[in-house]
């Protein structure tokens, strides 16, 4: 007698986080997708490869930081295929956010210590004239 055949994995057996990031991810891509169809801009292959990959991170994690947020699941779809749209300038606004919030952190830790340092136009300081 042969063994059963082993058990496949139905849609049952996905954790709804995992059908939530896939979904969103998709649905990222779709966007960022639209946005390169409809840009005059040539790019290479490479280069759409990454801002689709892009757009699948950023709309999987605004997904799952909306969820708790959007109760409508078709508004929240809509929303994550937008965040994909928008992918690149959320990238370039969470880089400003947290360039801008190390530098302040950066200036509070130099005044702690007492560590003064004043930018210089890189020219050799001259001697004044009496």
């Amino acid at each position: 007698m042969s063994p059963p055949p082993p058990a496949t994995l139905g849609p049952d057996d996905i954790s709804p986080e995992i059908k939530q990031a896939g979904i969103a991810g998709l649905l990222g891509m779709m966007g960022m997708a639209v946005k390169i169809i409809l840009t005059d801009e040539k790019l290479k292959v490479g280069k759409v490869l990454a801002n689709l990959f892009a757009a699948m991170a950023v709309a999987v994690l605004s997904g799952f930081a909306l969820e708790e947020y959007i109760q409508n699941k078709k508004m929240l779809w809509a929303l994550n295929g937008l965040s994909g749209y928008m992918a690149l300038q959320i990238i370039a606004w969470a880089e400003s956010a947290v360039k801008a919030r190390l530098a302040g952190e950066l200036k509070k830790v130099e005044k702690s210590a007492g560590i003064n340092i004043k930018k210089h136009n890189g020219k050799r300081p001259t001697k004044k004239k009496r």
